[in-house]
């Protein structure tokens, strides 16, 4: 990956915005491939549009269970009609023609036939066999599904970079296609740094602490289509450091660590992208999470992470997910965001834009509320288990009060 940038000395730290659009300019678009329209395509992104080869429906159909009549021969109601033939779904269309005067029975799905030009309901008849009771008159085109209604051959159904749903395996399905062209998911490894860094759930000497971004990142990394090609932790040493990532950057196309890329004396990530590699930047104006790095290493992306937890997984829902995007060839790379009302007073720091962790409020006819989950410090992990949402407040002003409205990033 080669990216221009300035020496990151010159730079003063960058806007959320404007970090986000530079890391997802720098980045790669991965290569594509096909899978099969189903499960394994959700949350998956188009590598390309995707237009119907078929016309849907590919003839006029019956949308009720009911009898095909011509309008014009049921002027007044009641009235009666013989009944002549029968269409279910899968029989030929113009295999039967609807004699005048008549009627022709028809269930959900079946073509209409030749010559009818609505469809009415068994609930509006008495069911008859042989002769029907008509209580009400349909209006032309009642409960018929016109040819291409749906779709048309040659028509897009979705473009390129969209994000993929499981209600849009329906419409993938219904266009002719059993499988589509997605982007390939990014391997990514990650690296959580530290001396005192112990697995969750091992037993803890004097000092040490538990893996608690790491856990969290690795779900948000498959979250974001990613998948994990490479996890560790390294202890605070120069020489290692160097290794494990030189070693990631070989196994994956974006290395993301956890902790070490401040000014720490043990900060060692920061010192080993600039020898092995180039940093586009390594400050940002945001709380959570203001040491946060970006560039490449040994020809790899990189991104490197704040070592408070809260702040790690912060930093990644507004810049790790965004990236992986991109590889996949998203064309939305910005979190999605909604407007909610401030329940109470907020503080925050004078000019950084700051993330507050916090819960949602439904309130019918309104913006929904939200109010922070208490200790917004970035080591509190319980704050985000009770969070629906991060707050984004601007960078200016030290407060907000009670009404406010703001934008709020719903938590994956």
């Amino acid at each position: 990956m080669a990216v221009a940038r300035e020496p990151e000395l010159v730079r003063g730290p960058l806007s959320v915005g404007e970090a986000r659009r530079e890391m997802v300019a720098a980045v790669p678009t991965l290569g594509s491939e096909m899978v099969p329209v189903g499960a394994a395509l959700g949350g998956r992104f188009l590598a390309e549009a995707v237009t119907a080869r078929v016309t849907l429906p590919p003839f006029a159909s019956s949308a009720m269970d009911g009898y095909a009549v011509r309008v014009a021969d049921v002027q007044r109601v009641p009235c009666q009609l013989p009944v002549r033939g029968a269409m279910q779904a899968g029989s030929a269309p113009g295999s039967v023609e609807l004699e005048r005067g008549t009627c022709t029975k028809v269930m959900t799905g079946a073509p209409i036939p030749d010559g009818a030009d609505a469809v009415v309901p068994y609930e509006w008849t008495n069911r008859g066999a042989e002769v029907v009771l008509i209580h009400e008159r349909p209006r032309k085109g009642n409960a018929v599904r016109r040819a291409g209604e749906d779709l048309t051959a040659g028509q897009e159904v979705m473009p390129a970079g969209r994000r993929l749903r499981a209600v849009d395996m329906a419409p993938l399905a219904a266009s002719g296609h059993g499988a589509v062209a997605v982007g390939r998911r990014p391997r990514v490894a990650l690296l959580t740094t530290g001396n005192e860094i112990r697995p969750a759930g091992s037993e803890l000497r004097p000092g040490e602490v538990y893996d608690t971004a790491g856990p969290a990142l690795e779900a948000l990394v498959v979250g974001a289509g990613g998948e994990l090609a490479r996890r560790g932790t390294v202890s605070d040493d120069p020489q290692l450091v160097r290794d494990e990532m030189r070693a990631a950057a070989q196994a994956a196309d974006l290395v993301v660590t956890v902790g070490g890329v401040s000014m720490g004396d043990h900060d060692h990530v920061r010192a080993a992208v600039q020898e092995m590699g180039r940093l586009q930047f390594w400050r940002v104006a945001m709380r959570p999470g203001r040491p946060l790095a970006f560039g490449e290493f040994a020809g790899t992306c990189f991104l490197g992470l704040p070592g408070n937890p809260v702040s790690a997984c912060v930093t990644f829902i507004l810049f790790g997910a965004p990236l992986l995007w991109a590889m996949q060839g998203a064309t939305l790379t910005e979190p999605a965001t909604i407007v909610v009302e401030l329940l109470e007073d907020v503080e925050k720091p004078e000019g950084l834009e700051t993330f507050h962790r916090a819960t949602l409020r439904h309130r019918p006819g309104r913006c929904p509320g939200a109010r922070a989950t208490g200790n917004q410090s970035s080591g509190v992990t319980v704050s985000l288990a009770r969070a629906d949402c991060l707050l984004s407040l601007p960078a200016r002003g030290a407060r907000l009060p009670k009404g406010s409205q703001v934008a709020a990033i719903l938590l994956p």
